[in-house]
């Protein structure tokens, strides 16, 4: 395997019998993009929800935030580090599920500013993880010289 599999044809072989798994690793992808434009236009408002949420200085960590779910998001629609990816949405999610529950409290309904909504896409990305991790077992394959 090559370090780099960013060809149409790798990621396109890999995934011509799944047509489902490829549209939710796609459709997870897809799901940053507004978040990632969110951040850029109501930076204000997502610098005090920051703040609130305890992350100290705000500013940074909406910027770092902004990057980290712009690379997840591209990624993973691009099917490149699909499994790396992956979990690392899972993982946001989950921070983004504690930051929640800091500042309003533990609630689970989503429109009444709960859990529901990170939690499903957690696991929509736990699913898309098992799945590059079914086809590539092993977090370390990406290592030159590694079997």
């Amino acid at each position: 395997m090559s370090l780099l599999p960013l060809t149409a044809s790798s990621i396109a072989s890999r995934e011509a019998n799944d047509p489902l798994m490829r549209a939710l690793r796609m459709l997870v992808g897809f799901f940053y993009l507004p978040h990632v434009l969110s951040k850029i236009i109501g930076f204000a408002g997502t610098v005090v929800f920051f703040g609130k949420a305890g992350f100290q200085p705000p500013e940074v960590f909406v910027v770092l935030s902004g990057c980290v779910e712009l690379a997840v998001g591209v990624a993973l629609l691009l099917g490149v580090f699909t499994k790396y990816a992956a979990l690392m949405s899972a993982g946001l999610m989950v921070v983004a599920a504690g930051a929640i529950m800091i500042v309003n409290g533990v609630g689970w309904y989503w429109n009444k500013s709960g859990v529901e909504y990170l939690v499903f896409w957690a696991v929509a990305s736990l699913v898309v993880f098992a799945d590059a991790w079914r086809k590539e077992p092993g977090l370390l394959s990406w290592v030159p010289g590694r079997s």
